[in-house]
């Protein structure tokens, strides 16, 4: 009877042991906390610098924003032939790099009413209806646009972008230009805008016969600010290269009133190689859209 307890108290404590084993092989737990997803952003900015008759008009002229209800790069209600303006804009690609276009829509282009001088001219659509389509003053103010350095003068460096005018449009029609795809780049041939980088537009336009004669470039680059924009080397001291004559103009375009909406549009580049602005060749001058 002893040898039996014996053996059942043996076999008790080995299996004590065995249990109580189980807790002691080797181990190594590594532990990665805080993993995380976060999307990379795209904030594009921009600012203008606006010049009418070869005068600063703060009007028209804003410092580095969300653009908002309000914020116009033309914006003049007594126009008359001859008159002529230049912009500056300024874009602002914050965080990271991007591709960049602009998208211009003609929303109204009205014979607001048919005076008198008007109705005494031989056009046709001047028969005294009015409508959102019929006015002339569309294929009146010309366009020309630039890849410029930020002075507000179109210099000898400088190429010409696109001319033309809005009445290549429709009403409701968008003509889009490719700032930046994978075809094209204005300012540096090829490739995408760099993340936190600032590039400029020019853009001038004029009601009647319009020439532009490329200045001087200066050495010293842009001198003025947005709040003091003559500085030493701005359009209103060096000339900006615009010339714009109403001489040939007459009454068919009296109290016309054309509307556009202007946007610019950034895209990533990254894993987006081959984004194109739109399927239109980028390079078509505006009054080809």
């Amino acid at each position: 009877m002893k040898k039996i307890l014996l053996s059942v108290s043996v076999i008790a404590f080995v299996a004590v042991v065995i249990a109580g084993a189980t807790g002691a092989f080797f181990s190594d737990t590594e532990t990665s906390t805080g993993n995380t997803f976060t999307a990379g952003a795209i904030d594009l900015t921009v600012d203008n610098t606006s010049y009418y008759n070869g005068v600063f008009n703060p009007d028209t002229s804003w410092l580095q924003k969300d653009l908002e209800q309000g914020d116009l790069f033309f914006d003049f209600q007594d126009l008359k032939p001859g008159d002529w303006g230049e912009d500056t804009i300024s874009l602002h690609v914050n965080n990271n790099d991007s591709w960049l276009c602009a998208d211009v829509t003609l929303t109204d282009n009205s014979g607001m009413s048919s005076t008198e001088p008007e109705l005494e001219t031989a056009d046709p659509l001047e028969d005294g209806t009015t409508g959102p389509n019929d006015g002339e003053l569309a294929s009146r103010v010309h366009f020309a646009w630039w890849a410029d350095d930020g002075d507000n003068v179109f210099e000898s460096n400088e190429t010409l972008l696109q001319s033309g005018t809005l009445g290549a449009l429709d009403v409701g029609q968008t003509a889009t230009v490719a700032l930046a795809d994978s075809e094209v780049n204005i300012w540096d041939g090829t490739g995408p805008l760099p993340g936190d980088s600032i590039r400029y537009v020019g853009k001038a336009w004029c009601f009647g016969d319009f020439q532009l004669t490329a200045v001087d470039q200066d050495a010293l680059g842009y001198t003025g600010t947005l709040e003091n924009p003559k500085g030493t080397n701005g359009p209103d001291v060096r000339n900006s290269g615009i010339s714009c004559s109403g001489a040939n103009e007459g009454n068919e375009t009296q109290t016309d009133r054309v509307q556009a909406d202007i946007s610019f549009r950034a895209e990533q580049s990254r894993n987006n190689g081959s984004f194109l602005c739109s399927p239109q060749d980028p390079q078509s001058p505006i009054d080809q859209f």
